[in-house]
């Protein structure tokens, strides 16, 4: 596994970590901040037939300096190790990942990719197909504090970054004006159809304006409309935090950006610096109501539900359609919509007046994301998966 790459994904690692090890298996740690001297640890480490990577983001597959050499290529070919990379975000993103004229030399040779959500492994299957989609793996959640119900916050918790909607301008304008109006006509339908995913919207407008084209040439132009997906995940994050502000609810922010936000009642906006996520694990045990947008993640989850309901909050989230089908109503979760954010105030104002409907659907759903959805059950479905595919790590 990798580490001193991005705190969050370092933090999942660690919790797989715990996992791995109680089931006997030895863990490695590859230094990201130190990767020649890791390296050469790391080669005392790595046995043929028994060791795999499990890695998140691509990190340990970047040609870093010690694991990638020129003249031989990836330290886990030279030891035939299988990669398996959990994809937290849209395969779109990694399209410079993804390509190359020889493939094996960008990526190691045993290299599987593992997808947070449904949508992303059928994205990866029709446009990369030469890549090997070893499974879907959703994002998973910790219990970091014990679950008191005293002084629990009424301000509603949102721990996640906001940039401005200005921000992008510069990306939709980039070209010339009918790109530009091309881009807003994409915005504006996903906006306006919230349910959509940004690949199926995009995909439709370039076909309309563009015609057929084929899946080699359209992977290419989705990446460079990822400013799009950005665009419309910090939207309805702004949007949903107004709505709330607006109707006399407090909100508490951890994340970068959001003193920028233009919205009423100012005073009840508790703005925080962006911080780690034992931080806002610790924040979420100590509310109420923990508020979620999905980063357009259709059919997938976002590890903040879960971890909402592990630290003893109720998560407030619009639906996927996995959510919906893993989490019913009352399960530790209520939905709004993002079409009636109207509705949302209220849904908020019971939750916060009730303490006693929010304590009991606080608790309805903590046995089912316990047994089904921590970080502790992603690490062993991770175990039986590469002793399935490679027969490594066995006891």
């Amino acid at each position: 596994m990798c580490t001193n790459g991005v705190e969050t994904l370092d933090f999942f690692s660690e919790q797989m970590a715990g996992t791995f090890t109680t089931e006997g298996v030895k863990v490695f740690f590859h230094d990201l901040k130190n990767p020649t001297e890791s390296a050469r640890r790391l080669e005392t480490f790595l046995r043929e037939g028994e060791t795999a990577l499990i890695t998140f983001n691509f990190e340990g597959l970047e040609k870093e300096e010690g694991i990638y050499h020129p003249s031989e290529g990836y330290l886990w070919d030279r030891y035939d190790i299988p990669c398996y990379n959990i994809v937290a975000d849209h395969p779109y993103y990694y399209h410079d990942k993804l390509i190359s004229d020889e493939r094996d030399a960008d990526l190691p040779r045993r290299y599987y990719q593992i997808s947070v959500d449904r949508n992303h492994e059928t994205y990866l299957k029709r446009f990369y197909p030469e890549y090997q989609s070893a499974a879907f793996l959703p994002l998973a959640g910790s219990a970091l504090c014990e679950r008191t119900d005293n002084m629990r916050s009424d301000k509603v918790l949102f721990t996640a970054n906001y940039t401005t909607p200005a921000f992008f301008e510069p990306y939709i304008n980039r070209i010339d004006e009918e790109y530009a109006t091309f881009y807003r006509g994409i915005i504006d339908d996903l906006i306006a159809n919230p349910a959509q995913t940004v690949e199926e919207t995009a995909l439709r407008h370039c076909e309309r304006e563009l015609g057929r084209q084929s899946d080699t040439q359209m992977r290419s132009v989705m990446h460079h409309m990822i400013f799009i997906d950005l665009y419309i995940r910090n939207y309805w994050r702004g949007e949903v935090v107004k709505t709330l502000l607006a109707a006399g609810i407090p909100v508490e922010v951890w994340g970068r950006g959001w003193e920028k936000l233009e919205c009423k009642n100012r005073r009840l906006f508790d703005v925080h610096p962006q911080t780690d996520t034992r931080t806002c694990l610790m924040m979420q045990g100590q509310a109420k109501v923990s508020l979620n947008v999905m980063p357009w993640f259709k059919d997938g989850a976002h590890d903040r539900v879960f971890h909402a309901i592990l630290n003893g909050a109720v998560s407030v989230t619009d639906s996927s359609r996995y959510l919906g089908e893993e989490l019913k109503e009352g399960m530790g979760i209520c939905y709004y919509s993002l079409t009636q954010l109207g509705e949302l105030p209220g849904l908020v104002e019971g939750l916060l007046v009730d303490e006693c409907r929010r304590r009991s659907l606080a608790e309805k759903g903590l046995a089912f994301v316990q047994k089904h959805h921590t970080w502790e059950n992603r690490a062993r479905r991770l175990l039986d998966l590469v002793r399935d595919n490679d027969g490594c790590l066995a006891l």
